[in-house]
Formats: structure tokens, C-alpha cells, sequence
């Protein structure tokens, strides 16, 4: 097993811009998300109803809207739509509540998104660390949440979370009883930034351990309906943060057809693994089935990894999940000699526009 991320001056060299140190502040920013909004002024939403809303992103700036309809969608009185491009979708009208949320403040599709909602006269609230976006809304006198800067909009899921979620709350759309899923996450969530940090020897370290089963594979993440956006959360953390080719899935849907890849030739697979997130309150016929899932691909690929949530509440259960990934992307790239924070690609793919 490769020690070098337990060496202190390993982690100095390549985590250059403090990725980890993000990471390992993720309670402490949630807690501060959730104050801050808190302090936002919604009385001119006041009294409003709504047809759906609306999470206007991309990115990282995307994922917090996905847990949070992950998380509300048996609960939730209208419907969340994540909407991840230039336009809208075409029935948004007046009665959509719009959540603009771009953490620059300058994401090309978001304020073309944004402009789209102040054509079709949508309530609108904005959130942001700054740029044109935060400009705008505060020049219209749009409700805006701001985070603060000096973060990658990956390692900003906690603001972003966390803010968009306790304004759904403000305005109705998630009960005293859901919301109280959010003292037990954030239990969790501080311990296992203990357990995750760069201090703990990765013999205790699950962060460090899941980041090793995955090096030298590329891995494809699973997860049942609650982990749906953990998943995806997985494979973006995985591109970015290491620098590693990644993709995931859901169940049911991939009995349906991801399974098939398994009888792909030995030499396609044999570099491949299968993350799978085993929510212990699966049904039981869920269950059983993603059993027989990974008998299957355990004989083909070559290495299945299994990652089981911590916590009782839903909450817990989707965020420690995540958590886990989060710190496993950063090792992993680390691991592979490349500094997590660093966006090279994506910068050169904006410099062709």
C-alpha cells in the first residue's frame, strides 16, 4: 500500500491551493451557510405560491440543487428541476420560483438563464460569490445570497447546499421534521472530518483507503434513487480532483443496461471498477438485486469497491456518502502527482470561446 499520503510534505507539494483543507471545513462552512441564510431578506416573497422551482447552475454550482431534490423528492409539495444549460425549460413562467446559482457570478449558461427568468417574470433569488450576476440582482433588488470567495465551485458544496436549502425552508417547501435531518448530518459530517483528515493514518482513514482501492482504475459509481446526485457527485470529483476518467449510474436503471458492459473483452475491463454506494435501508428486494449486480461485475472488472453511508436521516446518509468521495477524489489525485484544486482543462476549453 502506498504511505505517501500519509507524508505531510506529499500533501505540501501537491495540494498546492488547500483542497483538502476545503474539504475538511465543510461542517464549519455549512454551519455558516445556514446562518447566513437565514439573515437574507424574503419579504417580497412573502405570500407567493409556486408551480416548481427551478436551480438554475452549472458545475459544481449544479450539484447542490441535485442533493436537494435527491433528498426532497418524496416530501417536496412542487417539483425541483435542476436545469443545467443556457435556457430554461419552456413552461417556467410567473408563478416558478428561479434559483440562479453560479459561485463566479459570471457562468455563461447560468446568466443566460437568468436573463431568460427576468423575461418570463419568475421570482428569482440569486446566489453567488460576486461577478455580474450578483451585480444585477442586487441592482433589481433580487434576494441574494453571497458566498464568500477564494473557493473552487467544487469546494463550495457546502455554501451551496446548505444556502439554497435553507431558503427552501424559509418558503415552506421542506417541514420542521425533514429540516431536523440536519443536526444529525452535520454530527456526522464533523466526525468524519476528523476521521478523513490528512492527520489520520490512512490504516483509519476511509477517505485515504477508498482513494487507494480506486488507483490505476477507472471507476463507475452506483448508487439507489437517494445517491443519484452522490453518484454523479462522485464521477465530476473524480474528473476534476484527480484527474481521472469517471462515470456513474443509478439503481434500478442500470440492472437495464449497465450491467451489459460487463461482458466487454478482459482487456477493456481489467483497468476498470465499480464503486458501489450500499444504503443499509434499501428495500429488500432493491438489495437483493444490487447483490446479484456485483457478483456479476465482480467477476468481469477488475476490482469492486463498496461504500456504505453513515447516519439515520436520509441527510446523513447522502452527505456522509459524499463527504467520503470528496476527500478520496482530492487523495486520488494527489496519488497520481497532480494538485486537486488545478483546472487546466477547463480553462483552456474557455479560452477557445
Amino acid at each position: 500500500m502506498d504511505h505517501s499520503l500519509d507524508d505531510p510534505d506529499t500533501l505540501k507539494q501537491y495540494d498546492r491551493k488547500g483542497m483538502l483543507k476545503a474539504i475538511k471545513d465543510f461542517p464549519q462552512s455549512a454551519v455558516k451557510a445556514i446562518s447566513d441564510s437565514e439573515e437574507v431578506d424574503l419579504s417580497k416573497l412573502e405570500g407567493e405560491t409556486f408551480n416548481a422551482i427551478i436551480i438554475a447552475g452549472m458545475g459544481g454550482s449544479a450539484v447542490g440543487g441535485i442533493l436537494l431534490r435527491d433528498w426532497l423528492i418524496d416530501t417536496c409539495s412542487v417539483p425541483i428541476v435542476i436545469s443545467q444549460g443556457h435556457h430554461l425549460p419552456a413552461w417556467v413562467g410567473k408563478d416558478t420560483l428561479v434559483y440562479v446559482v453560479s459561485y463566479s457570478g459570471y457562468t455563461e449558461e447560468t446568466l443566460s438563464q437568468y436573463r431568460e427568468a427576468i423575461g418570463k417574470g419568475s421570482k428569482i433569488i440569486a446566489f453567488c460569490s460576486g461577478g455580474s450576476l450578483s451585480q444585477n440582482a442586487s441592482r433589481r433588488k433580487f434576494p441574494r445570497i453571497k458566498y464568500p470567495k477564494g473557493y473552487q465551485p467544487r469546494a463550495a458544496i457546502a455554501f451551496q447546499f446548505f444556502s439554497i436549502a435553507t431558503i427552501t425552508r424559509r418558503l415552506g417547501f421542506i417541514s420542521d421534521e425533514t429540516w431536523a435531518e440536519v443536526d444529525e448530518a452535520l454530527k456526522v459530517l464533523t466526525r468524519l472530518s476528523e476521521e478523513m483528515s490528512p492527520e489520520m493514518p490512512i490504516e483509519e482513514n476511509p477517505g485515504k483507503a477508498l482513494a487507494e482501492s480506486v488507483k490505476g482504475y477507472t471507476p463507475f459509481i452506483y448508487g439507489s434513487r437517494l445517491y443519484t446526485g452522490v453518484a454523479y457527485r462522485y464521477s465530476t470529483q473524480f474528473n476534476e480532483n484527480s484527474k481521472s476518467p469517471a462515470s456513474a449510474g443509478f439503481f434500478p436503471e442500470a440492472f437495464h443496461n449497465r450491467v451489459m458492459a460487463r461482458e466487454a473483452t478482459p482487456e477493456q475491463l481489467e483497468k476498470c471498477c465499480v464503486v458501489v454506494i450500499r444504503d443499509p435501508r434499501d428495500e429488500e428486494a432493491m438489495a437483493n438485486k444490487i447483490n446479484r449486480f456485483m457478483g456479476l461485475v465482480a467477476e468481469r472488472y477488475g476490482r469492486v469497491v463498496e461504500v456504505e453511508p453513515e447516519g439515520e436521516g436520509k441527510l446523513a446518509r447522502m452527505l456522509s456518502a459524499l463527504y467520503m468521495g470528496d476527500y478520496a477524489s482530492a487523495y486520488l489525485g494527489i496519488l497520481y502527482g497532480h494538485d486537486p484544486s488545478s483546472t487546466e482543462s477547463i480553462d483552456l476549453l474557455k479560452q477557445s470561446q
